[in-house]
């Protein structure tokens, strides 16, 4: 045995046993012979070779988990699982053992019993007719070859030589002092090839009997231990019968050394011997391009992460390291995906918009849970390959250039305008085009006022911030940016993760444009789900998070960077927008345009609409859950007006349309077992904001009255003319609300002015308009005048 005391007392022995082994080794290879054994011949040569092997475990593929431990996908560059020794049964041992080295628990790494019988037979043939390899010089042998970094290593570890025959026989000598046999023997049945790009007999076994290796009965050890020899010859998976003969008549060749060595009974070998080769073959593929692989765009990303992200620093300093530890490091990675939840997505997807649709539109969808980032769906309606209706692009992260969100956008304003105290009541005339005062447009160099127009699904009015978000009113909303500033809803957006993507990677800050409340720029379907979920948790952002722990090939944890959870928002904030958001779905009936998203519990979210439909999105989320639905034509801005998708026509696809119905579908299935939770109610000290008295502007001209109101920091609208003698004319003659009245700061205050007439009829005070009256002829709006916020920038494109 390795632990033998002879061996590691007497250094002589070694070196007679190297001179023997030299000696031998020119007798085993006569062909190559002569001078390059003289120059070896000397013990003390010998012995100046390099004794220790410096080689780890074989490379073994790693596994990436689901939430549940439920396998997603497998990596590899070569298919190994190890196994230990003891999970070997003992009749497998004994089978490679028969057939490879039969004196393997006799000799000291190096058979010179074995030799002389080889050297005797080549001599006689002339040439290598019998190996005399040990199953440690075996083991070394496959070692090198695993080790070399290039193939000129490769080939140094393969050549037929004295030299290398020389530096195996060291090293096995030296490994047996170092390790006993029975490692050796774990060692060279995980280094083994078995053919079919299967490595160890722990994979062999899964492979070709899709069996754990501790089920292999003697016929199967039989034939695995046959195959060692060359897999290309002895191959139980070809068709072709004179093969399947060469396999058969191998296998009987083991099982009948095993009987002439007392392993196993002359019964054991008549049964044995007549059974079939049979396989049950198990592939098992590797990556993300596989199959069985169920959400192959959520492997690829956990890909980027372990390679490119931050997460790649645990498996090396450099991307080559990186890539070989998940290729060869027997890595496990546990992952936050949710198998049902990931179903339901891409049940959704496929159906709502399925990747043969004529048409051409695609749809994401990511699912991420608020107060941990753990993203728990990501589905795309494409199969994950290269060619017409495949993709390799992760849509659910942006693609290349990101896809503009459209509305959805709003929600950072809306946000913002609440941490600045402007109240829920904020009521604003907005028309169905709008002028900005306060923001220009830039275009070929010539600067103009910017202008906004509503869409489709809205109308011109006067609304307060609830009706304006549910109903998704533009030119409301670019006058609430005037008073909230560009930069501050800007930077929000991205201290909750949302950044510009360029080039497939989402970190580009957002540009700070008049356009932003509008969402113009390129974003991640991702990086949305994971703001809103920031909203539903009370402000606290964590962002996305595929990863929760790599156990290495020994499963013990290995380092992660720890939580980056970030409390963006004070609570009192993020429950205001949730409680205005919850408006868009489940709201008065004539303000939902969510109305399709409702999931018959406590939800709230946003939809987006792209100018010309090109995109379409729906971004939501209930207490546990939050989602982000997008769908357009990849690579071209493709108008979804007059189409047909799924059967269905559509004038002009909204996000309230399909995507507000994915939103539903899936966050419905994800939900069944989830209790109900409720929304914390928003602070009525947050949604009242800050109220003011209305100044007094009778008998002031029109102009006076405006800059009086503007300045006191409100909007101004006029109501028309009317009889209000002796007010002379042209004089205001009130206001609607009236002087004195408490109102929220920034609110419109209609003026009206006296046409200098009699009124006939002494009528009661005009009621302030309700929500939803278009407007008549009136004089333009004034704005306030600007807040002690940060001022925008004042440059900008749409």
């Amino acid at each position: 045995m390795a632990n033998e005391p002879l061996l590691s007392r007497l250094g002589l022995a070694v070196v007679v046993s190297a001179v023997m082994g030299v000696l031998l080794a020119a007798l085993a290879f006569p062909v190559v012979g002569g001078a390059g054994l003289v120059a070896k011949a000397g013990a003390d040569d010998f012995l100046a070779l390099p004794a220790d092997l410096a080689a780890g475990p074989p490379p073994e593929r790693s596994k990436i988990l689901a939430a549940d431990g439920s396998l997603l996908a497998t990596l590899y560059l070569q298919n190994r699982v190890n196994v230990t020794l003891a999970q070997v049964p003992l009749q497998a041992r004994q089978a490679i053992i028969a057939i490879e080295d039969s004196r393997f628990y006799a000799h000291h790494g190096v058979d010179y019993k074995g030799i002389v019988r080889a050297a005797v037979t080549n001599a006689g043939a002339g040439g290598v007719k019998q190996g005399a390899s040990t199953l440690t010089q075996q083991y070394v042998k496959n070692a090198l070859i695993e080790s070399a970094t290039d193939k000129k290593g490769q080939q140094a570890a393969k050549a037929d030589s004295i030299e290398r025959k020389l530096q195996e026989a060291r090293y096995a000598i030296a490994l047996e002092r170092r390790l006993s046999k029975d490692q050796i023997l774990e060692r060279y049945l995980n280094i083994a090839y078995y053919g079919h790009g299967v490595y160890g007999i722990g994979t062999a076994a899964n492979y070709y009997f899709a069996k754990p290796v501790n089920q292999l009965n003697l016929s199967q050890s039989a034939l695995l231990a046959g195959m060692v020899q060359n897999p290309n010859r002895f191959d139980p998976v070809s068709t072709e019968p004179d093969i399947r003969a060469l396999t058969r008549a191998r296998r009987d060749t083991v099982l009948a050394r095993m009987a002439d060595l007392g392993f196993i009974s002359p019964e054991l070998k008549a049964k044995a011997e007549s059974l079939a080769i049979g396989t049950n073959l198990r592939p098992v593929g590797s990556g993300c391009e596989n199959p069985a692989v169920r959400s192959p765009h959520f492997c690829d990303y956990v890909l980027r992460e372990l390679v490119d992200g931050p997460l790649g620093a645990a498996l090396g300093s450099t991307r080559e390291e990186r890539q070989r530890a998940l290729l060869g490091g027997g890595l496990t990675v546990k992952t936050t995906l949710d198998p049902k939840i990931q179903a339901a997505a891409q049940a959704t997807v496929n159906e709502k918009v399925p990747p043969n649709d004529p048409f051409g539109a695609a749809a994401a969808i990511n699912t991420v849970e608020p107060g941990t980032g753990h993203i728990k769906a990501m589905a795309i309606d494409r199969p994950y390959a290269t060619g017409n209706r495949h993709t390799k692009v992760n849509y659910a992260t942006g693609g290349v250039q990101g896809f503009q969100a459209g509305s959805t956008f709003k929600a950072f304003v809306l946000a913002e305008a609440v941490r600045q105290g402007i109240p829920l009541g904020l009521r604003l005339y907005a028309p169905q085009k709008y002028t900005s005062k306060t923001f220009e447009n830039v275009t070929d160099g010539r600067t103009e006022p910017y202008t906004v127009q509503n869409a489709g699904d809205s109308e011109a009015g006067t609304f307060d911030l609830r009706a304006a978000a549910a109903l998704s009113v533009n030119t409301y909303f670019i006058q609430l940016e005037e008073r909230t500033g560009i930069e501050r809803p800007a930077a929000l957006a991205e201290s909750l993760g949302v950044h510009k993507v360029e080039d497939q990677v989402a970190n580009k800050p957002l540009d700070r444009f008049p356009s932003f409340v509008l969402g113009t720029q390129g974003v991640s379907p991702l990086a949305m789900a994971g703001a809103y979920a920031a909203f539903a948790a009370h402000g606290l952002f964590c962002p996305p998070r595929a990863v929760v722990a790599i156990l290495d090939a020994d499963r013990k944890p290995m380092p992660l960077p720890g939580d980056q959870c970030e409390q963006v928002l004070e609570p009192a904030i993020a429950d205001t927008v949730t409680d205005v958001l919850r408006g868009v779905i489940d709201g008065p009936e004539a303000y939902r345009t969510g109305v399709r998203a409702s999931i018959s519990r406590p939800a709230a979210g946003k939809t987006g609409t792209v100018q010309n439909s090109w995109f379409a999105w729906f971004v939501g989320y209930t207490p546990q859950l939050a989602t982000s639905v997008w769908m357009g034509v990849p690579g071209k801005l493709t108008p979804m007006k007059g189409v047909t998708i799924d059967g269905s026509y559509y004038r002009q696809v909204y996000g309230g349309d399909i995507p507000a119905a994915m939103w539903r579908e899936t966050m419905g299935a994800a939900h069944e077992e989830l209790p109900v939770e409720q929304f914390t109610r928003a602070d009525s000290t947050v949604v009242d904001g800050e109220s003011i008295p209305v100044p007094d502007v009778t008998g002031q001209d029109y102009s006076t009255a405006r800059q009086m109101l503007a300045e006191a920091g409100f909007g101004v609208r006029g109501g028309g003319m009317v009889s209000a003698a002796p007010t002379p004319y042209g004089a205001i003659a009130y206001t609607s609300p009236r002087a004195g009245r408490l109102v929220p700061a920034g609110s419109t205050i209609t003026l009206y002015v006296s046409n200098g007439r009699v009124r006939r009829v002494r009528s009661a005070e005009p009621s302030p308009p309700t929500l939803f009256v278009p407007p008549s002829q009136q004089p333009e709006a004034v704005q306030p005048a600007p807040s002690p916020s940060p001022s925008p920038k004042k440059r900008g494109r749409r």
